[in-house]
């Protein structure tokens, strides 16, 4: 990466694949001495701050001094949010690094550019602002005239109403017997209800008719719940408090059943099926699968006598990988490569990042500066001594949590290399230093295929 880069952003892929705006952005910046360009083509909202991954990368070369100058076209491509663009302009001057926008006169050395790049940040912020309420006024309008836009699985949309999908999709070939979506939720609907598990309904769909449509029982469950399949219109379904307007078009689900479906979720929820809380391992979240790409889950070996991990889209049949892998031998693959890399465990414990004097300590040193400057005057040597005593107390502080930071350096390195360590751990310090520790553990249809470590 050069010590000059420029950073480019739209707001959207339209913008990026059927527009010259990303193009002339990457151009100005181009010939305004940039060597190398990061692009994103999402929101700049400070909300969706950490999905710029492309932003992220910027601004962490930046607090690491590594360049010399950033060069955008607009504030606004950095952010549209006021207290957001204030905390990256803060971060170029703490890390001495100059923010040059092309389109905005800003200087940040003198009073009068930071004030000026106040008033560019908060006018973009404000038509930010009301971008955001004339979307929600459309939205507002759209559900007043009580218009649909999304179909569920059953349904179908046209000229914004919903209609129940009676058109024929597929063929049984042992039956040729054809059906259409509604006939498929009726029977997802009916064989809950009859044997009132949302794993064995989806996994028997998926061996009568040969292809997922719910890809797990959570999502299932939300569609199985949709007030939509009882012939009512929902806007914000994910919301506490979902706005519902009733008996809007044709139901798949009588509201009698619905209340059969919610009894059935109550009790499996009571004893431990859909909802139940079950105890957290320490690679819960870290292995995946290698044939599908997702997440594994915990399940009871024969007897119970042991766990293993099996990937969570095989119980509904969606991945051709049934077998799982112990428990004990992925926690014992993973402390081995831990054991292995203990070395750069250690390195990057050790590593220090260089501690820049924080801005209260250098306002005292200025201030110390001033005084030191003046005559002996007794109010001036006082107040001198009393800057002194602050810078002292602060110094020592800083001094005190450099000490206490080098103490536990010291210990992990001493530890790191050590299997006992790590097998001893309790479960909840064991998960926290796998998470820190480990990228993914994969597998693959029983198979141990990697440990992938962050270090």
């Amino acid at each position: 990466m050069s010590s000059i880069v420029g950073y480019c952003r739209v707001s959207s892929r339209e913008q990026s694949d059927n527009s010259s705006a990303l193009e002339q952005q990457v151009a100005r910046v181009r010939e305004a001495g940039a060597e190398d360009v990061l692009i994103d083509v999402e929101s700049g909202r400070s909300s969706r701050e950490d999905e710029r991954t492309e932003f992220q990368k910027l601004m962490k070369l930046v607090e690491q001094q590594r360049l010399e100058k950033v060069i955008v076209t607009r504030l606004d491509r950095l952010s549209r949010s006021l207290p957001t663009l204030r905390r990256i302009v803060d971060t170029f001057q703490e890390s001495e690094v100059v923010l040059i926008a092309l389109d905005n006169a800003v200087d940040m050395s003198t009073a009068a550019g930071k004030f000026h790049l106040n008033m560019l940040g908060a006018l973009a912020e404000m038509e930010s602002d009301h971008l955001s309420e004339r979307i929600r006024h459309g939205h507002a309008h759209f559900r007043k005239q009580k218009k649909a836009c999304h179909a569920p699985f059953g349904y179908v949309v046209e000229g914004f109403k919903l209609l129940v999908d009676r058109t024929k999709f597929i063929c049984l070939i042992e039956t040729q017997a054809e059906f259409c979506k509604a006939d498929l939720s009726r029977w997802l609907i009916d064989t809950y209800i009859s044997v009132q598990s949302l794993g064995g309904t989806v996994r028997k769909f998926n061996e009568v008719y040969g292809f997922p449509v719910f890809y797990s029982s959570s999502a299932f469950r939300r569609w199985i719940m949709s007030p939509i399949l009882r012939g009512h219109l929902v806007y914000h379904p994910k919301s506490t408090n979902p706005e519902i307007h009733h008996n809007e078009h044709e139901p798949i689900m009588t509201e009698s059943e619905h209340q059969d479906i919610k009894q059935i979720m109550e009790f499996n929820s009571k004893v431990g099926g859909f909802g139940y809380s079950r105890g957290r391992y320490a690679l819960t979240g870290l292995v995946k699968c290698d044939c599908c790409g997702k997440g594994c889950i915990v399940a009871n070996g024969a007897g119970g006598k042991y766990k293993y991990f099996l990937c969570a889209r095989s119980r509904t049949k969606a991945c051709e990988c049934f077998k799982g892998v112990r428990m004990e031998v992925l926690e014992k693959a993973v402390i081995e490569a831990l054991v292995k890399r203990s070395q750069e465990i250690a390195d990057l414990a050790s590593t220090k990042t260089p501690q820049k004097e924080s801005a209260e300590l250098a306002e005292l040193r200025s201030q110390l500066a001033v005084l030191e400057a003046m005559g002996s005057n007794p109010a001036i040597v006082n107040a001198r001594e009393s800057l002194k005593q602050q810078i002292e107390s602060l110094t020592h502080r800083r001094e005190l949590g450099t000490q206490v930071d080098t103490r536990l350096q010291n210990l992990l390195m001493a530890v790191a290399g050590q299997a006992d360590f790590w097998e001893g751990l309790p479960i909840d310090q064991k998960r926290r230093f796998l998470r820190a520790l480990v990228e993914a553990v994969v597998i693959r249809n029983g198979v141990l295929v990697g440990v992938d470590l962050l270090v």
